[in-house]
Formats: C-alpha cells, structure tokens, sequence
C-alpha cells in the first residue's frame, strides 16, 4: 500500500484505502482470498499501534463462512468403527468422532484419564486452555 501511493499508510485518508482495498479485490488479481484478508488485518493491527479507530479508514469487516460440518450417518458410522481390523484403532476412531476429539487431545488420553464409574473422560488440555469431559456408553 505504501509502494502503491508512494506514502505512509497512516497519512491515507479512507477513500484512498477503499480504493487500494477494491483494487486488491477486483483489478489486481490476487492469489487468494486470504491475501486480502491478512492486507485488512494488517492495517487494523497497524490502526491499532498507531491509535487510529479502524473505521475511520473504513475497514471492511472479514467474517468467515458459515460452513456446517459434515456429519456421518449411523451407518457410515457404524461401517467406520468396524473397518480396522485392531481393537486399539476402533477405540481411536471412537474416541475422535464420539467424543469429537483432535487428533493431539485423543493421542495424550491415559488410562487413568478414563473414570468408567461416571463414564467420563478427562481430556488433558483442550482448545483455549480448557480441560473438557467427554461421556462415554
């Protein structure tokens, strides 16, 4: 943005970064969607050590999709767990898809994080610091 109009970014005013911003968008063809995404970040980070309100620039807000997440029928579930021929990838597959856990969270489990008289599972450390329970039958 600075090489395009050969000044700081900071003295643009917003009908300069509304330009740069359809630019980027329409006329120059970028590689990705998430270029133009990281260039908005990028000048709200730089709004923020400079202290200049992000919609002052008029900064689009960036919203992710709304995707649902694919679920799988009880057949294709039940066709899943019985595939391996190992009991210990039965229990892997149980784990990841019944309790929905990630792949490093189901590869810490220890038997002693297994409480069979409540039927719970204690899960190390989760996503954001958090130590979740996942029941089980």
């Amino acid at each position: 943005m600075a090489l395009h109009f050969n000044c700081l970014p900071t003295e643009l005013d917003e009908d300069q970064v509304a330009d740069y911003l359809h630019f980027l968008k329409q006329e120059h063809n970028t590689p990705s969607d998430s270029y133009f995404k990281h260039t908005v970040f990028g000048l709200r980070m730089l709004c923020k050590t400079e202290g200049i309100k992000p919609h002052d620039l008029g900064l689009p807000s960036i919203k992710g999709p709304n995707k649902l997440p694919v679920v799988l029928s009880k057949d294709e579930m039940w066709r899943l767990l019985h595939a391996p021929d190992l009991l210990k990838h039965k229990i892997l597959i149980g784990l990841l898809y019944g309790c929905g856990l990630r792949c490093l969270e189901a590869r810490s489990v220890r038997l002693q994080d297994l409480d069979f008289d409540r039927k719970v599972l204690h899960v190390g450390q989760g996503k954001g610091k958090k130590r979740p329970l996942c029941s089980f039958e």
